[in-house]
């Protein structure tokens, strides 16, 4: 069966604009408001540690304003931010699982027990996840003290790692949220699925990231003017940002799962 993209699409933004969709998304919007804030306090912590008592050079005091987020943080020590950011990671995988099936009861399917299915998703897709998470978000800042064309290369060369694997295993979440397959078997055939049909899901995850491009101008711009003295329209940037994300993503999760649902000929079997 060749994947309709456009039918994903579609199906996507149908879901997402059903009352399943937005009840998706005021779940999302509040978990995204939170671990924004878990995640940037972490990396500031962690940034001073990395850095070292009264270390500031003029190529590493640019950094700390690019893993700032002024309208949500915690102002707790490091043992205890690390442990939350782990934990925000895999609470934001329950939400993931959550969503998929809901979209697929949408298609009159009906998913696994979930009470069954969730140890399986966190245990596999959560421990995914946080390899990219440490990938994307830890990995640049061990540069840090290196200079910011350091951290940006770093950043760049984890970029591409990561977004190699999320493409191969584009299909991992599903299988394990409306399947029975074990941990082993639900790689195997999510990798299967994605060598079925690569090209028209590439094509899909681009334009879901040409999407996430476009939303990340809402920061910069509201950034570049904070910079000019109104430290206001930066958070109203960092707001909007977060909320448009959320709108994505949860768009996403239905699009993608459409696809799934295609590529397996309609059926969860």
């Amino acid at each position: 069966m060749v994947l309709d993209v456009r039918r994903a699409l579609q199906t996507g933004y149908d879901d997402l604009t059903s009352r399943t969709g937005r009840k998706v998304l005021a779940v999302l919007l509040v978990f995204n408001l939170v671990y924004s804030g878990v995640v940037t306090s972490f990396r500031e912590d962690l940034l001073v540690v990395l850095r070292g008592s009264g270390y500031r050079t003029p190529r590493t005091i640019g950094i700390e304003s690019q893993v700032g987020w002024e309208l949500l943080q915690f102002e707790l020590p490091l043992w205890i931010l690390a442990p939350l950011a782990v934990l925000a990671v895999f609470a934001g995988e329950a939400i993931r699982f959550w969503a998929i099936q809901q979209f697929a009861d949408l298609s009159l399917r009906s998913p696994p027990d979930p009470v069954k299915r969730l140890p399986v998703f966190l245990a596999v897709a959560g421990g995914f996840t946080l390899l990219v998470f440490g990938l994307t978000e830890v990995v640049p800042l061990l540069w840090a003290p290196s200079g910011v064309e350091a951290m940006a290369r770093t950043t760049q060369a984890v970029s591409v790692v990561s977004l190699l694997l999320v493409g191969v295993t584009v299909y991992l979440r599903q299988e394990l949220a409306l399947t029975e397959a074990g941990a082993r078997e639900a790689v195997r055939k999510s990798v299967r699925r994605f060598l079925t049909e690569p090209v028209p899901i590439l094509g899909l995850l681009a334009l879901l990231g040409l999407g996430g491009a476009l939303v990340g101008l809402a920061p910069m711009v509201a950034s570049y003017l904070g910079l000019a003295g109104n430290a206001t329209v930066t958070q109203v940037g960092e707001l909007v940002h977060v909320a448009l994300g959320t709108v994505l993503s949860t768009f996403s999760i239905a699009a993608v799962t459409d696809a799934y649902v295609q590529i397996r000929g309609g059926k969860f079997r």
